[in-house]
């Protein structure tokens, strides 16, 4: 009834699925759908995916993924970004953000490290931030007398 090919296919993306749920165990995660449409604030503890119309402000504690089917307007203060959608407003990405090659974003962007893949659009202003804290090693000198 199915080839083999889609039987393997199914199969790795479903272990995909369980290694990924296993090591993110405990950690919140949230969803939006693409048939949502939000308006305000909305703070994010853990992963989350976006993948319907936010208008206003997203302050995400984790990693925030912007599905291909995203419309955000507003502002965005995340630790990691990545944008397959549409974004048009300030961003602030404190450790990465990456645009893939379905992203469409305009605005104020302000990230430490920024990865655009081929075909992504980005129009606006970039800045560049000073590395986060925890990526900066401390040395730690003592005085023996």
């Amino acid at each position: 009834m199915f080839s083999k090919v889609k039987d393997a296919k199914v199969l790795s993306s479903v272990q995909g699925i369980e290694n990924s749920s296993k090591k993110y165990k405990g950690v919140p995660f949230s969803l939006l759908g693409s048939q949502t449409f939000f308006q305000g604030k909305v703070i994010l503890k853990g992963e989350a995916r976006l993948a319907g119309h936010v208008e206003g402000t997203i302050i995400s504690e984790d990693i925030l993924i912007l599905e291909e089917s995203a419309l955000i307007k507003g502002e965005i203060h995340g630790v990691i970004v990545e944008i397959s959608g549409i974004f048009e407003g300030n961003l602030y990405a404190a450790d990465t953000l990456r645009l893939t090659s379905s992203a469409r974003v305009e605005g104020e962007i302000s990230s430490y490290k920024l990865i655009v893949e081929e075909g992504a659009k980005l129009r606006g202003k970039l800045s560049c931030l000073e590395a986060p804290r925890h990526s900066v090693d401390e040395i730690v000198l003592s005085v023996v007398s």
